[in-house]
């Protein structure tokens, strides 16, 4: 659907990525890593 590539545009927009990683009988992890910015 279209939410996976939302979160990967909000996620790039922010100096982001997603990976997604399948293993077979496993199941699916998707990971969404942002940048941390000190305040």
């Amino acid at each position: 659907g279209l939410g996976l590539a939302i979160v990967k545009h909000v996620a790039q927009a922010h100096g982001g990525q997603v990976d997604v990683e399948s293993r077979h009988g496993r199941g699916t992890t998707f990971r969404v890593r942002l940048p941390i910015q000190k305040s």
